[in-house]
């Protein structure tokens, strides 16, 4: 009888312990089910929210602190047009907005970034140019001219136009201070430049201000049917407000209107357009040099097994036999291996293709500013005949119209300050002119001199020009060895028959040699 009881309490024990083990596996499964349904929630979760991301919208720039006078607001703080600023917001895609000042001077430091800036600025001022007389005059203004030019020297115009159209690169905006003696404390009114409201010796000189230092101080925002819409009448620059007169301000990239508070009323910096096309670059020759570090992978097939079952012993023996690999793998020693446990093996990736990967990422970031790659960064073509001929003709023609459409206008403003300055007036008559960007060689020059003296010849003998005029074409040229020469000094004309003497005497001479 004990023992049927016993038999019975072993049945029922077994059963309970069947009916946990599959509560448990269910348990387990209700659990991995659940696991799934988290998991599955939270990556449609992420799908969502991803498709669902709104865009960065554009935000204001930070002003430095004291560039607005303590009291006083910044204007671009105060814009509401119409709701413009929101307006901008609606669906803002590739800049999301400007990038700020502290980053661009620091993307300013990289060679990659700096280049073009650099570049531009250099190509924009290579050449220079010349002050001239617009059109024929009989009077004279060599001396004039002279002091002009002197005065433009010393003041270093040339280097401080080629730091103006840097600033404005790297930044989007830069501006020249005008100094007048004697205005100090009339920086807030407008300068009018002519020969009744300056006087001789009024200039001191200009002044590079970086966007860092100013922000608008008034604007209209409200007509745009006048001038003046979204241009700045006054700025703040650092505790001080100067009228536009006394700022001449150089934006060679500017942005729609809804833009401009965004960007403290600054244009795109090329930095910025570069941006894309320099990561990439910079991403391809650091993915390049870890390939080439690692483009080969040494391995050695060995058994495992004892190695990792045998604890801490057989990790001592797997680290000896690796470090006696590494030891003796290379041309001048032995390397030993098991014949029938171990096999030796390497994987080597192709380098093939690497260099013109990284040319293609190289040459796109010449895209952004139309500049030749010879000229960037001095790689020159290659093939059969190739040559960069063509592509330098086209970037020096963009450099020229660069020069008319954003240099011109404010070296006209520098000319005409410097002839109050010097006379105390102003002569429309003398401008200034930009030298041509491709300069020929010596034997170029001398096939046009040849070419237009034959021609010369022609009307002479033809009886189209005179001599004289021939003669007073060539005193006016300043590009010409004969400027300057005295057109009424007429030599007398050389003796043919003497000419034809000399000429027939030096045949015999050579003939009897």
């Amino acid at each position: 009888m004990w023992i049927f009881k016993n038999k019975k309490y072993e049945q029922q024990e077994r059963l309970i312990a069947a009916q946990e083990e599959a509560n448990r596996i269910e348990a387990d499964k209700l659990r991995v089910e659940k696991r799934k349904a988290e998991l599955y929630a939270q990556v449609i979760a992420m799908m969502s929210q991803q498709e669902q991301k709104d865009p960065v919208g554009y935000q204001l720039p930070n002003i430095l602190e004291g560039v607005v006078p303590s009291g006083k607001t910044p204007a671009i703080a105060m814009d509401s047009c119409s709701g413009i600023a929101s307006y901008a917001n609606t669906d803002p895609q590739f800049y999301s907005s400007f990038p700020g000042y502290p980053k661009l001077a620091w993307m300013a430091q990289s060679s990659d970034y700096r280049c073009v800036p650099e570049t531009t600025a250099n190509e924009m001022t290579r050449e220079w140019g010349k002050v001239k007389i617009k059109g024929d005059s009989d009077k004279d203004y060599s001396d004039k001219i002279s002091e002009i030019e002197q005065r433009l020297k010393a003041l270093g115009i040339r280097d401080l136009m080629r730091r103006h159209v840097e600033t404005e690169m790297t930044f989007g905006r830069s501006q020249l201070f005008v100094d007048i003696k004697g205005q100090e404390d009339k920086t807030d009114l407008p300068l009018l430049i002519t020969g009744e409201s300056l006087k001789k010796g009024c200039l001191k000189g200009f002044r590079l201000i970086e966007p860092i230092w100013s922000t608008p101080s008034m604007y209209n925002a409200t007509d745009p049917a006048q001038s003046d819409f979204f241009v700045p009448s006054k700025w703040f620059v650092l505790g001080k407000e100067v009228h536009a007169d006394r700022l001449m301000t150089l934006i060679m990239r500017p942005v729609p209107d809804m833009l401009k508070p965004a960007y403290n009323f600054s244009g795109l910096s090329m930095l910025q357009l570069m941006q894309p096309y320099v990561e990439r670059w910079q991403r391809t020759v650091d993915s390049v040099s870890e390939l080439v570090h690692t483009f080969s992978i040494t391995g050695l097939k060995t058994n495992m097994q004892n190695i990792l079952e045998g604890g801490q012993e057989g990790m001592a023996q797997l680290v000896l036999r690796s470090q006696m690999f590494s030891q003796l793998r290379n041309n001048q020693n032995l390397m030993l291996m098991d014949k029938d446990m171990e096999e030796f093996f390497q994987l080597n990736t192709p380098l093939s293709t690497l260099d013109n990967l990284m040319q293609k990422a190289q040459e796109q970031m010449a895209g952004p500013s139309h500049t030749p790659l010879v000229k960037l960064l001095g790689i020159t073509p290659s093939g059969l005949n190739a040559n960069s001929d063509g592509e330098i003709r086209v970037y020096n023609d963009y450099i020229a119209s660069l020069q008319e459409a954003h240099l011109r206008p404010q070296i006209e403003t520098i000319l005409n300050l410097v002839q109050i300055d010097l006379y105390g007036e102003i002569d429309d008559q003398i401008v200034f002119e930009f030298n041509p960007l491709e300069q020929m060689n010596d034997e170029q020059k001398a096939t046009i001199v040849k070419t237009k003296a034959d021609a010369d010849a022609v009307y002479i003998q033809s009886g189209v020009l005179a001599p004289e005029e021939i003669r007073e074409r060539l005193a006016k040229d300043e590009s010409g060895d004969y400027s300057g020469i005295d057109v009424e000094d007429v030599p007398e004309p050389p003796d043919m028959e003497l000419l034809d003497y000399g000429n027939n005497q030096e045949k015999e001479a050579r003939n009897a040699a």
